[in-house]
Parts: C-alpha cells; structure tokens; sequence
C-alpha cells in the first residue's frame, strides 16, 4: 500500500483502475483478496482508493479520544484526500463503520459527493447508547496483551471456513486466504487501535427524531444495501434511513448477516452499477 501525506497527516491507501470517476472507500481495513470495491474497479466504471482511516495501519495514528469528533475527521480526511489526488466531486463506498464515514460526508461535504453506496450502514438506533456492543466488546477485549489474544483465539475458532460438497478447491483455497488475512489484521491490531471508541454516527444527536430530521436534509443520490439477518446494522434502521433521505434507493438481502459484502460481493457490485446508471450518475 501506498501513503498519501494530507494536511499534515498521512492516510494509507490502495489505487484500483483508472479514470475520472473516482471512488472512495474508508475502513479500518480493506481486503486485497476480495473487496466488492476491487470488483467495481474492474467494470472500468470507477477509480477506486480503498483508505485506511486514521487511527489504523500506516495512517497517522490518533493517541487522544476525540470524543464525539471521530467520524467528523474522518470525513473531513476523505476531503483532504481527494483533495491531494486533485479530485473535487467524487463517489463514496463504505460497510458498517466506513458507511458511518459516508453519512457524515452526506451531511457535511455534499457538494463533494456525487453518489453514496452504503453497505449495511444504519445508522445505528439511537437508543440511549454512545457506542454499540459490538465495539464495546473489542474495547473491553483490549485490556491487555492476554485478554486481546484470548478475544482473537475467539475470532479465529468462530469464523474458520468450513468445505462443502460443492466448494471447488479455487473456491476453498480463496477461502482459506481470506481467513488467514482476516486474522492477520486481528492479531496484528495494536491495543492502542483496538481501544478506539467513535462511539455511533451523529454521536451529537440523542434521538431518533433528532437523527431523521439530518438525514431528511440529504440529497446526495444513495444507495442502502443491508441484511434481514444483520444483528448490528437492523433492517429497521434502514427503512427509517430510506424513508428520511431523499432520492434514496434500498436493496435488502433476505439471508444476509453484517457480512453482507462476503456474502453477496457481486450482486452488491450489480446493485451500484446498476443504481449510477439508472440515476444518470455515470
């Protein structure tokens, strides 16, 4: 990976395809093995720049608790990218956290963003909780060396993939390599990373109502794919999203979980492809 120095940070990041239709995706991590921003890059439709935020990895690293700022500077980091590339109006793509990034970009940068592609993005419910449990039980996990070697023993064990009758061995051997580079980003996160606590997007806001009236000022053209299954990103958020943000489009997968851009890569590169086009964003 590359590292592209911004306004006196430094964001690391991995260049996909070429053009003028550039798209930005922000994460803590970015699969070079199968990513569904990889696939788009080689419809030819876009440019991609998969951006490890700060905080993670080789981008600068952030040492203090930014409280309720969190997903603020990473928005604002995607516009200092784009801005070091000399790109002015661009795509964004983001899962869970990075579509966290996304909705914050929607609200405070809309005259950059020419379209929005969320994966299971919510936001979450604001239901009297800064941060969701699924984060609280990576901070809690991170106490010490033992206890995050423990939490990733866990992670390991749950998520081996498993043969079926009718996995072909390319089939098995991809799935073995995106085990083994999951878990490589696991064991390798520091304590300091793991402990990191963005708390839930809109961090500002304390109510649903609260969280619908900024989402009801959108009108960047977006798109929401989620799961029936999601446990962390509900079907029902989504709906609430859909009904607030104008110009909107929702695709629900009935079997999908969290992991929705494993489960279902290429049809989400079908759904974005086909929902730039309908909406005259190519």
């Amino acid at each position: 990976m590359a590292v592209m120095q911004c306004n006196g940070y430094q964001l690391e990041y991995e260049e996909y395809g070429s053009g003028d239709r550039v798209l930005l995706c922000c994460q803590q991590n970015h699969s070079r093995i199968q990513n569904w921003t990889i696939s788009l890059a080689e419809t030819g439709l876009f440019h991609v720049y998969d951006i490890t935020i700060r905080g993670y990895g080789k981008s600068t690293h952030v040492t203090e608790d930014l409280g309720e700022e969190w997903y603020d500077v990473w928005a604002n980091d995607a516009c200092g990218f784009a801005d070091a590339i000399g790109v002015d109006k661009f795509f964004y793509t983001g899962m869970s956290h990075g579509a966290g990034i996304g909705w914050h970009l929607c609200v405070q940068h809309p005259e950059r963003v020419r379209g929005f592609f969320a994966i299971v993005g919510g936001p979450h419910s604001k239901d009297g909780a800064d941060t969701g449990e699924a984060r609280m039980r990576t901070i809690r996990a991170a106490e010490n060396a033992d206890t995050w070697k423990a939490y990733c023993d866990g992670i390991d064990q749950r998520s081996r993939p498993v043969r079926t009758d009718d996995m072909t061995d390319a089939e098995w051997e991809k799935a073995l390599a995106l085990h083994e580079e999951d878990m490589s980003f696991w064991y390798g996160m520091t304590l300091e990373e793991a402990r990191l606590n963005p708390r839930k997007p809109f961090p500002k806001l304390h109510t649903e109502a609260e969280l619908i009236e900024v989402l009801s000022k959108i009108e960047v053209p977006t798109l929401m794919m989620g799961g029936m299954k999601d446990p962390i990103s509900l079907p029902e958020n989504m709906i609430r999203s859909l009904k607030a943000v104008k110009n909107s489009k929702l695709v629900l997968y009935e079997d999908a979980t969290h992991s929705l851009d494993r489960e279902h890569k290429e049809e989400i590169v079908e759904d974005i492809c086909a929902f730039a086009r309908i909406r005259g964003l190519l």
